[in-house]
């Protein structure tokens, strides 16, 4: 089980007790701890706003992110039309929300069978089979904002596998 899965449960427990049966506080406090200098700073964020559905860091987090977007638009001199607050604000919005609404990020639609649903062999047609709702925007502006997306997957990324590391050194290993 990755990180996010054993992120996801252990925010929607119940029961938080650290014993030998229950271990769902470490996954909490790996998660939490990830954060890292820079631009990993936000890892912990990213991932309390996008996977235990807490609304109330949603704000820190567009703050934060909006600052890092600025400091790539300067470093990497994007055109005067495309303004980095706004491509910060839709690319944190489609990044805590991508998931497809037609097969719902399975990459293939349920089908009725005698009852039963199961996946059709042939991708969603809405999101081509990727899973992920595609970006509604402005065509100008939607490689800068894919980039910010990509750049937020990236974050996640590092920041579980600082939280997967963390967890494994509490592993009793053989």
């Amino acid at each position: 089980m990755g990180i996010i899965a054993k992120y996801s449960r252990a925010v929607q427990s119940s029961n938080l007790r650290d014993d030998a049966q229950h271990h769902n506080t470490e996954p909490l406090a790996a998660v939490a701890l990830s954060g890292g200098q820079g631009v990993l700073a936000i890892g912990n964020l990213l991932f309390r706003t996008k996977y235990a559905n807490d609304a109330t860091s949603y704000p820190e987090l567009l703050a934060k992110w909006k600052v890092i977007v600025a400091s790539k638009a300067a470093h990497r001199k994007w055109p005067r039309h495309i303004v980095p607050a706004k491509v910060a604000h839709m690319s944190l919005d489609h990044f805590l929300n991508d998931v497809c609404p037609v097969c719902t990020g399975r990459a293939h639609v349920p089908i009725d069978n005698g009852g039963r649903a199961v996946l059709s062999d042939r991708p969603c047609p809405a999101c081509q089979g990727t899973g992920t709702k595609p970006l509604q925007c402005e065509s100008n502006w939607k490689d800068y904002i894919l980039d910010m997306v990509e750049s937020l997957n990236d974050i996640t990324r590092s920041a579980a596998d600082v939280a997967m590391r963390k967890l494994a050194r509490d592993m009793d290993l053989p």
